[in-house]
């Protein structure tokens, strides 16, 4: 029988949207396109707490800058010696992709940056494909401690070589043990360690992590896509300062732009290595749209970057306080709960109603595997971020309010309460209309010509 490219439940449900599709016109096709986006735009824009760490809230201005002409138009090569098109045709756009690379060298505190990456996991994959080869050992954060598909064996890093070698959960904080990396690398030397991903609470111990890599003669590469903005303008940690070889930012999520990636490093060799793969490697650039938002986006936390990162990572520790109280699990360390925007709590067999019972009332919080549920096939966590909810200009007032309406509809069972929550939802949001931390309200001076 032939392989379906499709599960059974995908299969079926495309079928039904085709058959439900029958006979539409053209301008019917269109209506139905306009009203389903329309209906996104009113519920998940207006109507729900959204707490989900893997998505992020950008500006008016910086969304208008995605509807420009520059959405398909073309631009290949270096700004400043494009290799296609030809003469005034890249000028406008190269002077944008300068911009993002100086503010990105500023915010980073980098010497190379590479703007072009469409996500974190082409971001993720031109770092492997430039700097390792197959049969090349990669020592990777495990996903049951808090790492990404992205340098798993299935993921890009799978692509490049077939020996990923997993740097196990040391407790259950999403936390890396030097000594036991020395360990493992010691035995299998690898060519690249990487940690990070997405859910992080606490600084890796980056420096001590060096000096591994530096003993087996490894890259140390920081997959940083979920405190991108912590890092440019907190006081969390620098990585490149503290010994990272490579950093992969995201451009949206916490950082609040167009979805892409950044590849930051301070090392010439490196640098010139992915730069040369990315073009025509990996894009062929007709991005200029998304170019333009992250340039806003970027200038927009020159001006108050760090005063959301401070907001947020405070959103989080005061709702994780609130959440504690209600007698949720919250995990923490030492009597610290978390020193990013991402708070985590422990459900067990609870954690899958719990999605559900939330996003009844309008809150919007995934489930997520804690440490040593991905070996068991489970999921027992939820992971909350406060970063769309703080850049709306919530503070802890609110955090003390969302706490309570997540204790409400976790006790839900019957669903009987999920209107009168999400009545209480749409109520709150409708007092927090606008993106704060932002230019949106700022009047712009003349054009430096």
């Amino acid at each position: 029988m032939e392989e379906d490219a499709f599960t059974d439940k995908s299969a079926q449900y495309l079928r039904e949207v085709e058959s439900s599709m029958q006979g539409w016109s053209p301008p019917a096709l269109a209506s139905r396109v306009m009203s389903l986006v329309s209906r996104h735009e009113q519920w998940r824009g207006r109507e729900c707490l959204n707490m989900n760490p893997a998505e992020g809230l950008m500006s008016e201005r910086s969304l208008r800058l995605l509807a420009s002409d520059m959405a398909t138009r073309v631009t290949e090569g270096l700004p400043g010696d494009k290799e296609f098109p030809h003469y005034r045709q890249n000028e406008l756009i190269d002077e944008i992709e300068a911009m993002i690379i100086a503010l990105a060298r500023r915010q980073f505190g980098a010497r190379f940056c590479e703007w072009r990456p469409t996500s974190t996991s082409m971001a993720n994959a031109a770092v492997f494909f430039a700097l390792l080869e197959q049969g090349d050992t990669l020592l990777a954060q495990d996903l049951d401690a808090g790492g990404n598909y992205a340098y798993q064996p299935s993921g890009p890093a799978g692509l490049v070589t077939n020996r990923v070698v997993s740097i196990p959960p040391s407790g259950d904080t999403f936390e890396i043990d030097p000594a036991a990396v020395d360990r493992i690398a010691q035995r299998v030397q690898p060519k690249m360690i990487v940690i990070g991903g997405g859910k992080v609470l606490f600084p890796y111990p980056l420096r001590e992590l060096r000096a591994v890599a530096d003993r087996v003669g490894a890259i140390l590469v920081y997959d940083a896509a979920h405190v991108g903005l912590l890092i440019s303008a907190g006081d969390f940690q620098r990585p490149l300062e503290e010994g990272a070889h490579v950093v992969t930012v995201s451009t949206h999520k916490i950082m609040g732009g167009p979805v892409g990636g950044l590849i930051l490093s301070n090392d010439s060799k490196i640098a010139a290595r992915i730069t040369r793969l990315m073009f025509p490697g990996f894009v062929q650039t007709r991005d200029q749209n998304k170019l333009a938002a992250l340039a806003m986006t970027l200038a927009e936390l020159e001006s108050c970057g760090a005063e959301l990162a401070q907001r947020m990572v405070g959103n989080a520790q005061a709702l994780a306080a609130y959440l504690d109280d209600a007698g949720f699990t919250v995990l923490g360390r030492r009597g610290e709960r978390t020193a990013t925007h991402q708070v985590f709590l422990k459900l067990g067999a609870h954690a899958a109603n719990f999605e559900w019972r939330c996003q009844n009332a309008n809150i919007l919080i995934p489930d997520c595997a804690l440490s040593g549920d991905v070996a068991a096939g489970r999921r027992s966590g939820a992971r909350l971020g406060t970063h769309e909810i703080s850049r709306l200009g919530m503070g802890e007032p609110e955090m003390r309010q969302i706490a309570n309406l997540i204790r409400q509809a976790s006790l839900d069972a019957d669903g009987t309460a999920a209107a009168g929550l999400a009545a209480e939802v749409r109520a709150l949001r409708t007092r927090f209309p606008n993106v704060h931390y932002s230019l949106d309200a700022v009047e712009l001076p003349d054009p430096v010509l």
